[in-house]
């Protein structure tokens, strides 16, 4: 239901995963502006992560991302 808003993103210490990014909205985030403020999957830890460009991102680091996705529901 939610897969069109997967977004990937990066994490304050640099890890990437994907998450549900709806514009305007957040149910499992605080929203700070451009970013957000939730737990991190990779790390394990609370920090802020902000969306990847795709348009500009590598390839590589697109993939990573899509290996980790962050919990479904809130």
């Amino acid at each position: 239901m939610f897969e069109r808003f997967d977004r990937p993103v990066r994490c304050g210490a640099g890890h990437l995963f994907t998450t549900i990014w709806v514009p305007l909205a957040s149910a499992k985030a605080v929203r700070l502006g451009d970013h957000r403020f939730q737990r991190c999957p990779v790390g394990r830890h609370w920090t802020s992560v902000w969306p990847l460009d795709p348009a500009n991102a590598d390839p590589a680091e697109l993939a990573q991302a899509a290996q980790v996705h962050d919990i479904r529901i809130p």
